[in-house]
């Protein structure tokens, strides 16, 4: 990496030598046998085309890319939903980086020392450095500042050194891509026929008729096959049954934690115990708040804005100070009392100065501030005073006018100043945004509002309850040895079993079981038939067993058994219907109403069909049909068609040719660009699947 050195030297960081030979050492290393791949085959992430992936070197590369993650999105923490996301993307890197430097490497690509410098520092500023180095003020990006970074980032912190160096990897691999991607675009040509075709097959229209004799109409029961048949069908469908990949397939039940009748009685109990406290106290909101589930809500609320009946009754009868007896609202046990209520406008029109703590100020001195302007506002001009001095810039240029509100729209002791006091009322309050002089100027309407105090205790599983479920599930995992007896005991004693099937390595949760990796990698690690030990995930405990192990490659006539019966048995439905619908035809005469008669369906119709598009309005994505409604010839009756969901039979009543003369550059450019969006990535793919690949990272993740 010669390059980082030129980029050093013109700005005169001679320390980069260093760093130099560190990275290029790094980088000479990566795909050896020898090097930051390689190491003790049982702890190791993966192979990639015969080169071991340390577990060392996959984690470094990880904790780069949390990193990354948490500069880029202002984040101290990452969950582990998002560590495993980090974890996939981080493999994919190092299988596309193996595969594409021998690309780059045996076409001779590469990006020179000027290139990098260019794209840097020079006229040709890469995207990301240019956002990176935009001046905020001015929007216009600031080159001295990039130099200026670069010629002190010895003296930045180690962390913001390895940053910039994995920047500058990452522009190199990214040039070397587009390099890549041109030269695969380059090697693409569309001709002008295929213009021609494409804009032919997109602006001719067709519409009609068509009659579907449905496969459902003929029950499953009611169609006989031979293995033979079934043997048949698989031997020449065989690459319709590939995996690419291992898959497994799991059987489970699942303990489910809910609350019992004891922790029901304890969570009613705590809550009336408080109930002498409850009336007697005379801090309500500190009470709640110490004794309660739920924060205690200062707010006022309408009648029409309640859902307790208890709230609603307190409300009609006025009943202040008054605690309500005990009552289950959905999850919780509550209680409540009304604490006030009052009379309070519909909206309120307000304006104010809002005055913010600048860097270095004191609060005293920001309040000091405060003080002043609003002696000043009670007797001046308050628009030009807002004008001049607020730091809300969306209401200073309008005089710190706000316009009308609804209460609930502002922070508390801004909503709670406005709508608690009168027209023509000026008060300074304090926020979380600083300093507000609000001056009341108008307000609409009148309704009465209350405000509740409730005790709210949230009816839950305890300790007990968990550990008497986990029993539960330990003693049938005890009593489970192998999938045999998993059957036999889910039967006996009336669990429910429940599957998931074609789990994927990488998975990190099963259908219906959220965070449930640990079961994806316990599958990985077991052969069939054997039985986990008990789970926990979330609030359930989960026993499995290991059902079906799918190898990569022709999954095995016993294995899609059922699948291949099912296609066997649509074709004898196929042939059945298609003899059903000759015999209409026979009878119609070129009448699709007489078909659908005699075949006993029914006419439908369908409009502005292209050969372009599968998909048929009132028919859906029958590939069959797109291929025949364009050499059928107008009012002809098609033969019977074998379809994806039926049996069909079609009529094109009119068909609409693309105008003629047309300029073929958008269709031509539309080619071209279907064919640059699939090029590079089906180049990858096709190197991809001629190297071997062995992920190994669910034995630690």
């Amino acid at each position: 990496m010669s390059v980082i050195t030129k980029i050093r030297n013109r700005a005169g960081l001679m320390v980069a030598i260093i760093g130099l030979a560190i990275v290029s050492f790094l980088l000479m290393d990566v795909f050896s046998g020898n090097g930051i791949f390689a190491g003790d085959n049982s702890n190791n992430a993966g192979s990639i085309d015969g080169d071991e992936v340390s577990l060392q070197f996959f984690e470094q590369r990880v904790e780069e890319a949390v990193q990354n993650y948490k500069a880029n999105t202002n984040q101290e923490k990452v969950d582990e939903n998002t560590l495993g996301m980090l974890r996939d993307q981080v493999w994919n890197e190092l299988v596309r980086e193996k595969i594409m430097t021998k690309a780059y490497k045996s076409l001779g690509l590469a990006v020179s020392e000027d290139e990098l410098f260019d794209m840097v520092q020079g006229t040709n500023i890469n995207p990301s450095v240019r956002q990176a180095f935009t001046n905020p003020q001015t929007g216009e990006f600031d080159r001295a500042q990039v130099v200026q970074f670069i010629r002190n980032l010895d003296q930045q912190p180690e962390d913001m050194q390895l940053r910039w160096l994995n920047f500058e990897k990452f522009l190199v691999s990214e040039r070397e891509g587009q390099k890549y991607a041109a030269l695969v675009n380059k090697g693409l040509y569309v001709p002008k026929f295929f213009a021609e075709r494409y804009y032919e097959h997109t602006n001719t229209l067709a519409n009609g008729r068509f009659v579907l004799l449905d496969y459902a109409v003929i029950a499953d029961s009611t169609v006989e096959v031979t293995e033979k048949e079934l043997k048949a069908y698989y031997n020449e469908n065989k690459k319709n049954f590939e995996s690419k990949e291992e898959m497994r397939s799991v059987d489970y039940v699942q303990y489910d934690v809910r609350a019992s009748e004891d922790d029901d009685a304890r969570a009613l109990r705590s809550v009336t115990e408080l109930r002498e406290q409850f009336m007697a106290t005379d801090n309500d909101s500190l009470f709640v708040n110490l004794n309660s589930d739920l924060p205690y809500d200062d707010n006022f609320v309408a009648e029409s804005a309640l859902v307790s009946d208890i709230q609603k009754q307190f409300f009609a009868t006025n009943t202040q100070g008054v605690v309500s007896d005990v009552y289950r609202d959905g999850d919780y046990y509550k209680m409540t009392k009304m604490v006030a209520r009052s009379s309070r406008p519909d909206s309120v029109k307000a304006r104010h100065i809002l005055l913010r703590q600048k860097e270095g100020e004191s609060a005293e001195s920001v309040k000091q501030r405060a003080d002043s302007l609003f002696a000043l506002a009670k007797s001046g001009d308050f628009a030009s005073l807002a004008k001049a001095n607020s730091e809300d810039p969306g209401s200073a240029e309008k005089g710190g006018d706000l316009g009308f509100f609804a209460e609930g729209m502002m922070v508390k002791p801004f909503n709670d100043a406005c709508f608690g006091g009168k027209k023509g009322d000026m008060v300074l309050v304090k926020t979380d945004f600083g300093w507000h002089i609000i001056h009341v100027t108008d307000i609409k309407g009148s309704r009465l509002v209350a405000k509740f105090a409730t005790i709210a205790n949230r009816v839950e599983a305890t300790t007990e309850t968990y550990r008497d479920i986990y029993a539960q599930a330990g003693k049938f995992a005890s009593q489970t040895p192998d999938g045999s007896s998993f059957e036999k005991n889910v039967e006996e004693m009336g669990l429910v079993k429940r599957s998931a099937e074609f789990i994927r390595v990488g998975d990190r949760t099963l259908q219906g079981l959220p965070n449930s990796r640990e079961i994806v990698r316990w599958a990985y690690k077991s052969e069939t038939g054997a039985v986990s030990p008990v789970f926990e995930v979330e609030d359930r405990y989960i026993v499995a067993t290991v059902v079906k192990i799918t190898e990569k490659g022709i999954k095995p006539f016993e294995e899609v058994k059922t699948e291949v019966e099912a296609m066997v048995k649509r074709d004898k439905k196929a042939e059945m219907l298609i003899a059903k619908a000759d015999k209409a035809l026979g009878a119609a005469k070129g009448n699709l109403d007489i078909v659908a008669q005699k075949a006993e369906g029914m006419v439908q119709e369908f409009g502005g069909a292209t050969f372009q598009s599968n998909f048929l309005t009132g028919i859906g994505r029958e590939p069959v049909i797109n291929g025949t409604l364009f050499v059928l010839g107008q009012g002809k009756l098609s033969k019977p068609l074998k379809g994806e969901r039926g049996v069909y039979v079609v009529v094109v009543d009119g068909l609409t040719p693309a105008p003629k003369e047309a300029d073929l550059t958008p269709s031509k450019q539309a080619v071209a660009n279907q064919l640059a969006a699939r090029g590079t990535n089906e180049a990858f793919n096709a190197k991809k699947e001629m190297i071997d690949i062995e992920d190994k990272r669910h034995l630690f993740y």
